[in-house]
């Protein structure tokens, strides 16, 4: 049996080399609107953005407006950088009384959840697809994964990354760890598309046809069933890009 010491190790290790590398940190937070007053905070939003953050040397921005599930309507605000970086970009007092002045007056605080802070998991990210550019929609499915077993977690997802490799597929995908800002470990996975028309015609991230591909077949069950046994909860929903909210296209 692992003892309790062991299976906190991978994680343990994990946040060692989180911090000790100058890796980018995604630092997210969830607007709700109050009802009926989603487009005024969104055009508050939008000014905010062009007076104090397009064109100016401050966090590249860039936002999401939630189209499906409980934050529906909801807009997504993420700022990135290094450790360094959010030491010396320091929120002005200017941009946040402006904030607080002209967006605040249109926002739900009684659903805010505060900041959460992601970074992005490059092992278990993939790209077959040809292209980095920026698509209007992303589905989100959001992985929560037991205390004890991110080390499985890796494990899988690896695997499901070379099987991507090892059939040439054409999928694009990228994984987001949530370390600071709620319950751990959250991990989510991001699918990109342009069009609702493409959206059914997206690559299959997993299948048991691509999998017992690459791995043989009956792994697919084996690895489904694994995985099974680690994730606490699953959800998914989808987000639309808004340009006029963000510095980054």
């Amino acid at each position: 049996m692992i003892s309790k010491k062991n299976r906190f190790l991978p994680f343990t290790l994990f946040f060692a080399i989180l911090v000790g590398q100058d890796v980018t940190v995604y630092q997210g937070r969830l607007w709700h609107p109050k009802p009926m007053e989603g487009e005024k905070m969104e055009a508050a939003m939008a000014a905010k953005t062009k007076k104090y953050n397009v064109g100016n040397e401050n966090y590249p921005m860039i936002s999401f407006r939630t189209l499906t599930g409980k934050d529906q309507g909801a807009v997504l605000r993420v700022s990135s950088g290094t450790f360094a970086d959010r030491d010396k970009y320091k929120l002005r007092q200017a941009e946040l009384e402006y904030w607080q002045k002209n967006v605040i007056p249109y926002v739900d605080m009684s659903k805010d959840e505060g900041t959460t802070l992601w970074r992005k998991m490059e092992d278990h990210s993939y790209n077959g697809s040809g292209s980095d550019k920026r698509l209007k929609y992303t589905q989100v499915t959001e992985y929560l994964v037991g205390s004890g077993n991110f080390q499985e977690w890796n494990a899988l997802r690896s695997e499901l990354v070379e099987a991507h490799k090892k059939t040439g597929s054409k999928a694009r995908f990228n994984h987001y760890y949530r370390f600071s800002g709620g319950e751990t470990h959250l991990i989510g996975m991001s699918v990109y598309f342009d069009s609702w028309e493409e959206y059914e015609k997206i690559p299959s991230i997993f299948s048991v046809e691509l999998f017992d591909k690459a791995y043989g077949e009956g792994s697919s069950k084996k690895w489904l069933s694994r995985q099974s046994k680690i994730v606490k909860k699953r959800s998914t929903f989808i987000r639309e890009y808004l340009p006029e909210l963000s510095t980054i296209q």
